[in-house]
């Protein structure tokens, strides 16, 4: 895991080591710091979840050890030292940390913390999603390779219980309406949305588990984002392509693709006016909400300075043409086309 400085577009040589794959990363509350820095988490194939300080990432202040496989999803909660972790193992589990931050650093080994509850037995596959209800933070929500849709007290890790004709008991929405794995999972304004692997996005209704509104894609959703703010969905799929799509006015309907991944958008997240994706093309991209929603130039976006590139890029590609053939009008060979048409490609590509 590594941190990035968004002002340089640069990430710092320090990293953090895990022994294989990082997978999910979090950022602690702004309070919990030690010696002014912010605390975060990188969860890994190798099992764990390491904490460490945003300052000084190559030294490891915690581990968290439980799981028996990769752990896939991280969630931190937003006010209180808690942290939740999903696996390929099944499990969900419920970590605490020391109340003071700085007890962290209080020796020179990192600490070892067991979880404080595991959840087994419901999910019948991997956890590969998770999130807190955006309203109180009372409510875990949980998703995965089976497809289903769970609930969890966010204190005690108890299932949480649901009344009503739609529910038996416990909150859960089973396998059915997604047909296979669930990809991510986010909370917005009282709805749940979910993105899936069998090309849709479904917007919840919490209090009867029915889907609201159904988003059809082309290929598997990996990643979903709601701004009920300006009233769009943000969606991530896994050729790349990031959809925005307007949903607040009865006719849900894409007003915006872009273009700017290579492969597989592995994460959306927003923050203040700018929201984040990250993809398995090694970069993370940052894009002004007002920019993208705002832009009147057509259904596919572009930022500018992506667009300056293209443009210089068909310029040298013009002007080498015309060298090559001596400022003649005349046709090209057959492999001159060909060359030509590759060199255009790569263009489109970018």
């Amino acid at each position: 895991a590594r941190v990035a400085d968004l002002k340089t577009s640069e990430c710092k040589k320090a990293v953090v080591k895990h022994t294989g794959p990082a997978t999910a990363v979090a950022v602690m509350p702004g309070s919990y710091k030690v010696s002014g820095s912010r605390i975060a988490l990188s969860a890994s194939w190798d099992k764990t979840v390491k904490v460490w300080s945003v300052d000084n990432p190559q030294r490891t202040l915690a581990v968290l050890s439980g799981h028996s496989d990769f752990v896939k999803c991280l969630v931190v909660h937003p006010t209180l030292p808690l942290v939740y972790t999903g696996s390929s193992d099944k499990t969900i589990l419920f970590w605490r940390l020391p109340q003071l931050a700085e007890e962290l650093s209080e020796s020179e080994e990192p600490m070892v913390i067991r979880p404080f509850k595991t959840v087994k037995g419901q999910h019948t596959g991997q956890i590969y999603t998770m999130c807190l209800d955006r309203e109180t933070a009372g409510v875990l929500f949980s998703a995965g390779s089976d497809a289903s849709i769970r609930a969890w007290n966010a204190m005690d890790g108890s299932p949480l219980v649901a009344d009503g004709a739609a529910f038996d008991g416990e909150w859960v929405i089973p396998r059915g309406q997604h047909k296979t794995n669930i990809s991510d999972i986010k909370s917005a304004e009282g709805g749940l949305w979910t993105a899936s692997v069998d090309k849709t996005v479904i917007s919840w209704d919490i209090e009867t588990g029915k889907a609201d509104i159904v988003l059809e894609h082309s290929t598997a959703v990996t990643a979903v984002l709601p701004i009920p703010q300006v009233g769009v969905v943000i969606t991530g799929v896994r050729d790349g392509v990031i959809y925005v799509w307007r949903v607040n006015d009865g006719s849900p309907r894409v007003i915006r693709e872009i273009h700017a991944h290579t492969d597989d958008v592995t994460c959306l997240r927003i923050a203040g006016r700018y929201f984040y994706s990250s993809s398995l093309d090694d970069t993370l991209r940052v894009w002004a909400v007002e920019d993208v929603v705002g832009f009147s130039g057509g259904l596919e976006y572009m930022p500018a300075e992506l667009a300056a590139l293209k443009a210089q890029a068909a310029e040298q590609l013009s002007a080498s043409s015309l060298n090559k053939l001596g400022g003649s009008a005349s046709a090209l060979t057959e492999e001159e086309e060909r060359e030509l048409a590759e060199l255009m490609s790569d263009i489109d590509d970018m």
